[in-house]
């Protein structure tokens, strides 16, 4: 089972996400005051793979009214904080991601300062070459 951490900053207050990934899907704990959840989570969480490129969408649970965080990294290495989107935007592209690398991504939806509500996991799959020989 790999861990990873993804490090939270909102309205001044830091808090850690620690995302476990095993098989039965990603768990979620804090390594800090719990935080509640105010609110349903982002669904339908998905990517689109264009190898140095990889586009994240995902369903607003909030109707536009929330903004979202997208944290994203290599598989089996700490999740960090990629953007801060609007209200109501659904996506996010990362660019400039080395291609023969796999990456996770996961969104948070941000209720208030401390009330925020996480997606699942979801990460790409390269197909490697095989070693010849």
């Amino acid at each position: 089972m790999a861990g990873v951490v993804v490090l939270l900053a909102a309205g001044g207050t830091i808090g850690a996400v620690t995302l476990d990934r095993n098989a039965d899907g990603p768990t979620r704990s804090t390594d800090t005051a719990p935080r509640q959840t105010a609110g349903p989570a982002p669904g339908d969480l998905k990517l689109r793979d264009d190898a140095a490129t990889i586009t994240v969408t995902w369903s607003d649970p909030s109707n536009g009214s929330v903004p979202f965080m997208v944290a994203g990294g290599r598989t089996g290495r700490a999740l960090g904080v990629m953007a801060t989107v609007d209200p109501g935007q659904t996506s996010f592209t990362v660019n400039g991601l080395n291609a023969e690398v796999d990456y996770c991504f996961t969104v948070l939806a941000v209720y208030s300062t401390d009330a925020f509500a996480t997606s699942g996991q979801v990460c790409t799959d390269r197909v490697r070459p095989s070693p010849s020989g």
